[in-house]
């Protein structure tokens, strides 16, 4: 069976692949945050700046395989705007 992060005999990850992964580590963030033993001392505004860099995260990581995180597009094709 194919996991998440295996990648194409060319080296690059479908966009199906990188979906996948990116539903396989959310799921395995909300665990994190819900497991009160491992965040229960954490603030709102803790929990908040762990999503806020999981989800910058995500970002390059769909960048790094050519695909925008925003519209699933090949970045050759993405016409949304770039944030600075």
């Amino acid at each position: 069976m194919r996991t998440a992060m295996q990648l194409r005999a060319d080296g690059a990850m479908t966009i199906f692949d990188l979906r996948r992964a990116y539903h396989d580590s959310l799921s395995n963030m909300r665990g994190w945050l819900g497991d009160t033993s491992l965040s229960g001392r954490l603030t709102v505004l803790d929990r908040l700046s762990i999503l806020d860099a999981w989800q910058q995260e995500m970002v390059e990581f769909f960048e790094r395989h050519g695909h925008c995180f925003s519209c699933s597009r090949r970045l050759s094709r993405c016409r949304c705007p770039r944030v600075s």
